[in-house]
């Protein structure tokens, strides 16, 4: 009988860290590492979105059918109905000036205002031992969709804060016990408008939940996928295929 782990809270959308942090551009090479440089982008046509294709607006019915099946994922993998990857608020992060670095806050919430939709999947490996203190995995797969083109403003002003916001505290609302994030940048490809790549190592009270975090602008969308292992370090071969697949699905929905 597999007994329950207690939901991780994370956010559904990141924000994209500059220099050394995970930033990649459309006008870079398609993967980057810990040590790249990347500028803000200064073309302010980006922020312009499109009404065709994978970043035109939609709803979300369209949301939810471009987001990925556990089948999509590969063999091993399954529903998880336990959702153990989840979406936390401003309001729990310490010190809240981190909160923009997780795309909360201020700038966050005035984007907010034009959400068109808003969807969510979670997944998990069908052989997941029991816990405490073994290796699990679970993912969560983020899409949001906009009236206006996702700023890409955020960003970049986010990514400011990764130096100052090398961790952070989160507060879990459904128990008040408080983890512990440590945020850095990993490789990965550059996929839609801006591609942000970051890992986070939670400590929690018995255990540590290590999770790579994708988030994609794509015009008037976003997709976050939040690839976790407890007691490990996710693959990230799964993490790109769930991003891709999402992304495809964007692009496919009618």
């Amino acid at each position: 009988m597999r007994h329950p782990a207690r939901p991780v809270a994370l956010v559904a959308a990141l924000a994209l860290p500059l220099a050394g942090c995970g930033l990649l551009d459309r006008d870079e090479p398609a993967r980057t590492d810990s040590s790249t440089s990347s500028p803000a982008s200064q073309d302010s046509s980006e922020d312009l979105g499109t009404l065709t294709g994978a970043g035109r607006p939609m709803d979300e019915g369209g949301l939810r059918a471009a987001l990925p099946a556990a089948s999509d994922i590969g063999d091993g993998w399954e529903e998880d109905p336990m959702k153990t990857v989840s979406e936390t608020a401003a309001a729990q992060v310490t010190p809240a000036s981190c909160a923009p670095l997780i795309q909360k806050g201020p700038g966050w919430d005035e984007v907010k205002q034009s959400e068109r939709a808003r969807v969510q999947v979670n997944i998990q490996r069908d052989d997941n031992p029991p816990p405490p203190g073994t290796e699990r995995h679970h993912m969560a797969v983020w899409a949001y969709s906009f009236d206006d083109p996702y700023p890409t403003r955020l960003f970049d002003e986010a990514g400011a804060l990764i130096a100052d916001c090398p961790t952070f505290d989160v507060k879990q609302e459904d128990t008040g016990n408080t983890s512990s994030y440590e945020a850095s940048a990993i490789s990965f490809p550059q996929l839609g408008d801006r591609t942000l790549a970051l890992r986070l190592k939670i400590q929690q009270t018995f255990e540590t939940m290590t999770i790579d975090f994708v988030v994609i602008k794509v015009g008037h969308n976003t997709v976050t996928v939040a690839n976790g292992t407890y007691n490990g370090t996710p693959d990230e071969a799964v993490t790109e295929k769930a991003a891709r697949s999402a992304l495809a699905g964007l692009e496919e929905t009618p």
